[in-house]
């Protein structure tokens, strides 16, 4: 999960759609960040290290992220821990999952049981991706008042540079913004909601299964590319020729809870994808089907 999903994208790039994971984003200014109501946070990830501009005291409700990468692709999220489960919890229990679920020789069992140790103590609200040089924003509800949220560095294979966050009772908007668009993650492990979406405009991605964290990756590729050819391409030796330049993903989302993705892509044909493993197997929900065929307009 979070870390792992690092992981998994990585592999799936080096094996499948290498080429086109390089994404076009360019950096661009926060322009609206005075508008998106409730809480702003400007996160900055370097070689150096993570900088937070910011309150880390807050109310409880919307909460909005920009993420600035430079020196390589970075990702944050905002997780809730639960009573008893610390951040190093946290980073054990996905150095384990990595470690025995991908490639051959793996303790499979010591996967999944890690992973599942790890979804059944954090409730992940969301988090945003940027490739290197660019700034993207996403924002996410926050839904009570608690000493147990934090905010991490996800860039890498496993969590790092949590910065913890105090949420007072509920002030300020309590919804996510307004989007023109809903991607809903379904129980079965495939999609639901638009098919439509805005190459520059925000999405709400809802994770609406009842176990299963997900996320959103859309990838960018060639008029008349179907389903088939993006799963089929997860196991393929070879490049796929389908595949362009222009990609967007958020990071988890717990079920039960949404978050809204600000999206700046080419216009085009889109595989939206998942690659979470499955709590159950520990293969990626991509390669188990979760890819549906989108429009950016």
């Amino acid at each position: 999960m979070i870390g792992i999903k690092r992981r998994v994208s990585r592999a799936v790039v080096a094996t499948a759609i290498a080429t086109g994971m390089a994404g076009v984003g360019v950096a661009v200014a926060p322009a609206a960040s005075a508008a998106v109501g409730g809480t702003v946070l400007h996160v900055a990830i370097t070689n150096h290290g993570m900088y937070v501009k910011g309150p880390t005291t807050f109310p409880a409700g919307r909460v909005t992220m920009f993420i600035d990468a430079a020196g390589g692709d970075r990702g944050i999220e905002i997780a809730r821990l639960h009573p008893g489960y610390s951040f190093a919890d946290l980073r054990n229990d996905i150095k384990t999952a990595g470690a025995n679920l991908e490639g051959p020789g793996g303790n499979t069992k010591a996967g999944l049981k890690a992973l599942n140790h790890a979804i059944a103590n954090i409730t992940a609200f969301g988090g945003v991706y940027a490739h290197n040089g660019a700034v993207r924003h996403g924002s996410v509800v926050l839904p009570q008042a608690g000493n147990r949220y934090v905010l991490y560095d996800d860039s890498n294979l496993v969590p790092r540079r949590p910065v913890h966050l105090t949420v007072t009772a509920p002030g300020g908007a309590q919804t996510l913004p307004s989007t023109s668009a809903t991607v809903i993650a379904r129980e079965d492990r495939r999609w639901g909601g638009a098919t439509t979406l805005p190459s520059h405009g925000s999405i709400k991605f809802a994770n609406h299964a009842n176990v299963s964290p997900h996320f959103v990756v859309l990838q960018h590729v060639k008029d008349g590319t179907t389903r088939q050819q993006v799963i089929d391409s997860f196991s393929s030796p070879n490049q796929p020729d389908f595949v362009l330049p222009g990609e967007q993903d958020s990071d988890i989302v717990s079920p039960g809870h949404a978050m809204a993705l600000h999206l700046q892509l080419p216009a085009g044909r889109y595989a939206l994808m998942c690659f979470f493993p499955d709590p159950e197997t520990g293969m990626p929900h991509a390669f188990m089907g979760m890819v549906r065929m989108v429009t950016l307009t």
